[in-house]
């Protein structure tokens, strides 16, 4: 078998915005790659796509995404349907268990997820929901922990956060992360990620934060925990690890 890579995010287009090019360069190459998306993005706007309620967004939202998946090479994509804009004031445990129950069905090698600054735009939700990936990497491991699951415990090799470099073209974006320790060539995949924002249609007011923030050659990750890179900045995230039979 080969390496699997398990994307935890917060919202629908998350997956896009920050590794996107990641996702569609690896599951080009074969790598099965699986999405956990905390909220239904039923808070945000609609870019002028008629919408009468958050009902109707959150349904249109995940249609969007979907269909983003799609064009990224994305496989399962599981969606808990958590209240947008709330995860800093949801139940934590809760959330964390979902996280460790989607880890150890997909069985990733790899966990890719927000860093506790929250991506460039520091959402509250991207910051809840770095602390709860983070613990789930740690505890999807533990035979003892979530045990009502019934799920076999699952050990990633890696766990990496987003990342990124300063400055960015628009001034507006000025938080740091976490130094990068994996930078990821996407050049050829940027026609992919592009194609996939676009299928978040009702996210096209974010236009100007996409291409001047998140639409590069290279995407950077840092690795957080798990088995240490052979060298401290490498290509590729799977870089020392054997191939799990």
């Amino acid at each position: 078998m080969t390496h699997r890579i398990g994307c935890v995010f917060a919202h629908p287009d998350d997956e896009t915005f920050c590794v996107g090019g990641i996702i569609a360069k690896y599951a080009a190459a074969g790598v099965p790659v699986d999405l956990f998306c905390a909220t239904n993005g039923d808070a945000g706007k609609s870019a002028g796509v008629p919408v009468s309620s958050r009902e109707e967004l959150a349904v249109l939202r995940r249609r969007e995404l979907r269909e983003a998946a799609n064009v990224l090479g994305i496989g399962a994509v599981e969606m808990p349907g958590y209240r947008d804009g709330e995860l800093a004031q949801t139940d934590s445990a809760q959330l964390t268990g979902d996280i460790v129950a989607f880890i150890r069905r997909t069985r990733p090698t790899v966990v890719l997820t927000f860093g506790p600054e929250g991506a460039p735009t520091g959402h509250a939700d991207h910051r809840a929901l770095s602390r709860a990936a983070t613990a789930a990497f740690f505890l999807s491991q533990l035979a003892t922990a979530y045990p009502d699951q019934q799920l076999q415990p699952h050990r990633p090799s890696r766990l990496y956060y987003q990342a990124w470099t300063l400055p960015f073209p628009d001034p507006k974006f000025k938080l740091e992360s976490v130094p990068a320790t994996a930078h990821i060539d996407v050049a050829a995949w940027k026609g992919r990620k592009d194609a996939a924002f676009r299928a978040h249609a009702t996210q096209q007011g974010s236009a100007a934060g996409f291409y001047s923030a998140a639409f590069f050659d290279v995407e950077y990750l840092a690795l957080a925990a798990g088995v240490p890179q052979p060298t401290a900045i490498v290509d590729d995230i799977f870089a020392g690890l054997d191939v799990r039979s």
